[in-house]
């Protein structure tokens, strides 16, 4: 084992084409998105899960390629991987509710899909418990330990460039990439959401930040924000398990927990200060990479569009419209087709629109 990690780690910049390739090549399988096929979506998970495994090999590998000191990654572990099982979790759950599709059927793959985001919920409220109460990057799955004005800079031990430019290996993520190309945009991490990278900043006073157990003056505004977010995808599958996709009751409580929960981190973090009881505190200072979860999240709104019942009664007659007015243009409307099918298909599956 210790062969293979040297050898991934000398060897990452050759892994991470190969395996940006393989992620790519995986949405243009034959039978993509057939429910009868799983192979295609197997195929993928396995890409995705060797992906994230050799990316935390480099991750927790020291700082330097002559130092034997850990890495940030390494120090944030030393109590248990949370952030990688996340990552692993979001690498299978694809997968879990095809498997659920197809033995159980469409109305019938909730209870799976739903233990699937329980777990979660359970993870990352313990990632927020040990994170001292701080806001959750990428879901839990990238550990918040302060500012890191050069910690995400380019790095050639990992061939990765600026936040932004590089693909993220998460399933969902790739979905939204094929389509919106927003990570791009928003600033997200370019590697794993669970790799910070191999910066040695570490916070104050501490040499593990999961040490931090709680902030002197812990913004308790800012925890329920965190808790209403982290709990609005398990209610909004749950609601769908009781009402069906057809109901708008799951897509509205859906959108209100969002909104509310976005309120409050904006009023606590946002603005230049927020009030508690008759008293006016001001607003924690936020770091980078706070600044762009903030920003990730505002672009998953954009997945409210594709989920049902809303896409059903909205969405698609505006792409159907798009098609037909592109289907006479040669090649243009040849891939407003593929693009289309490409939309049906990730619409059609839970985990890729839910945002969780």
């Amino acid at each position: 084992m210790e062969a293979y990690k040297a050898w991934v780690r000398r060897n990452s910049q050759w892994l991470s084409s190969m395996e940006s390739l393989a992620n790519t090549l995986t949405w243009f399988l034959p039978e993509r998105f057939a429910k009868s096929e799983l192979a295609p979506e197997a195929l993928s998970t396995v890409v995705g899960l060797v992906t994230v495994m050799n990316q935390h090999i480099i991750a927790t590998g020291p700082r330097h390629p002559n130092s034997s000191s850990p890495s940030l990654v390494a120090a944030v572990e030393e109590t248990f991987p949370w952030p990688l099982l996340l990552s692993v979790v979001k690498e299978t759950e694809v997968l879990v509710e095809m498997g659920a599709e197809y033995y159980l059927g469409r109305d019938h793959k909730w209870t799976p899909v739903a233990t699937v985001e329980t777990i979660k919920v359970l993870m990352r409220l313990l990632v927020l418990h040990k994170s001292g109460y701080k806001m959750l990057i990428d879901g839990g799955e990238t550990p918040n330990v302060g500012d890191q004005p050069d910690g995400l800079q380019f790095d050639p031990a990992l061939g990765r460039g600026r936040i932004g430019t590089a693909p993220s290996t998460s399933r969902p993520d790739r979905a939204m990439q094929a389509m919106l190309k927003y990570r791009a945009n928003v600033g997200e991490s370019t590697r794993p959401s669970w790799i910070v990278g191999h910066s040695s900043t570490v916070p104050p006073h501490t040499s593990n930040p999961w040490e931090m157990k709680t902030r002197p003056h812990t913004n308790k505004a800012l925890v329920v924000g965190e808790v209403l977010l982290i709990l609005r995808p398990l209610l909004y599958v749950l609601l769908i398990r009781r009402y069906g996709l057809r109901s708008w009751l799951p897509w509205l409580l859906s959108l209100a927990l969002d909104a509310t929960g976005m309120t409050v981190l904006y009023s606590t973090t946002v603005l230049p200060s927020y009030k508690v009881g008759n008293h006016l505190r001001p607003a924690a200072p936020m770091s980078k990479l706070e600044k762009n979860e903030l920003l990730r999240r505002q672009v998953l709104w954009a997945l409210y569009l594709m989920r049902s019942p809303f896409f059903d009664c909205y969405t698609r007659q505006r792409l159907d419209n798009v098609e037909q007015i592109l289907k006479p243009v040669p090649l243009f409307g040849t891939l407003a087709g593929k693009g289309v099918d490409l939309v049906l298909g990730i619409q059609a599956f839970y985990m890729y629109t839910a945002a969780s």
